[in-house]
This record gives structure tokens, C-alpha cells and sequence, in this order.
């Protein structure tokens, strides 16, 4: 039991002696430190594809009444008669009509809210549906527009900056930001 316990003890002290010394027993080396750039292949996403928008169709509508012309003879003038049933006006001269009548078949008073009204029910089958704002809302709508314009163009020119930073090209080129 006492060798045993000598071997314990034995054990111990040259667990503490280690410890304590740490690895200083065994000699010391010299570590050599040497700094030198590391080349990092950073992967480049590819770029989004361009936004295509379409061109909307605006209506700008009035209640003024829309001018009917007279039908064009050969010399391209429109000529007027009197009226057959020797109408006045309110001075009392005569009406004058055209002598070929008109180039639309519009009721006489037909505005341009009226012609826009039957082209919405044309398309609509019959109901009139369609989306107004004021000339207010418009300036907002165009502010709002420029504003993500230049928000694109901006991101763009920071996308562009980091891809010529990080792009490992002899020519350094990233790409550029088209200015329209």
C-alpha cells in the first residue's frame, strides 16, 4: 500500500512540476512571423436583369365640346353651304353646314368626356370603370418616380464601385452605370 501510494505522490508531484514549469522544460523554439498578402477569390454575383416597365395609356379628358370638321374636297378645303331649311343664329344671319357633311357622325355638343365615356364602355362591355387623380397627385406621382430613379442609379454606382474593387481584372473593369 505504501508503494502504492509513494507512486501516487510520484505521480502527483510530476503533474505540478509540469504544470507549473509548463513546456519550458523541453527548450524553446523560435517562432518565425511572416506577413504576405493572401489573393481571396470573391464570387461576383452575376448583375439583375434591366427592369422593363410599359407605357401606360393616359386619358386627359375635358367637357369641352369636340370640333367636328367638314369633310375635305379634291383641293383639300372644306366647303360650307347655307343651311337647307334656311336655319338663323341668334344675330339672324343663316347657319352655315358643311356641303359634304361632317368627317365624324358625333351629335352636334359632343365633348371629349362624352367620347371618352363611350370608348370605356366599349371596352368594359357597357360599364364605365376607369381610375382618376388629381393634377396634385400626378406631381407626386412624377416626384416619386424621379426619386427612384436616382435610389437605382445610386445603388447601381455603390454596386458597380465594389465589383471594381473586388473584381481581380488587369483592365479593372466592373461595368458602368448608364446614364440616361
Amino acid at each position: 500500500m505504501i508503494a502504492k501510494s509513494s507512486t501516487v505522490w510520484t505521480t502527483l508531484l510530476a503533474i505540478s512540476i509540469l504544470t507549473i514549469s509548463g513546456c519550458s522544460s523541453f527548450g524553446t523554439r523560435l517562432i518565425e512571423t511572416s506577413s504576405k498578402p493572401i489573393e481571396i477569390d470573391i464570387i461576383q454575383p452575376s448583375m439583375p436583369r434591366n427592369i422593363d416597365l410599359k407605357d401606360p395609356k393616359w386619358h386627359v379628358v375635358s367637357s369641352k365640346t369636340i370640333a367636328n370638321p367638314c369633310v375635305k374636297d379634291e383641293e383639300g378645303k372644306r366647303p360650307k353651304m347655307d343651311h337647307p331649311d334656311g336655319l338663323l343664329n341668334d344675330k339672324g344671319k343663316v347657319i352655315r353646314v358643311c356641303k359634304l357633311g361632317k368627317e365624324n357622325e358625333w351629335p352636334e355638343g359632343y365633348t371629349y368626356l362624352d367620347k371618352f365615356l363611350d370608348e370605356v364602355k366599349k371596352q368594359n362591355s357597357g360599364d364605365v370603370i376607369f381610375f382618376a387623380i388629381t393634377t396634385e397627385d400626378y406631381e407626386l406621382m412624377a416626384y416619386n418616380m424621379q426619386e427612384l430613379r436616382r435610389y437605382i442609379r445610386e445603388v447601381q454606382e455603390v454596386v458597380v464601385y465594389y465589383r471594381s474593387v473586388t473584381i481581380n481584372d488587369k483592365d479593372g473593369y466592373a461595368g458602368e452605370v448608364k446614364k440616361d
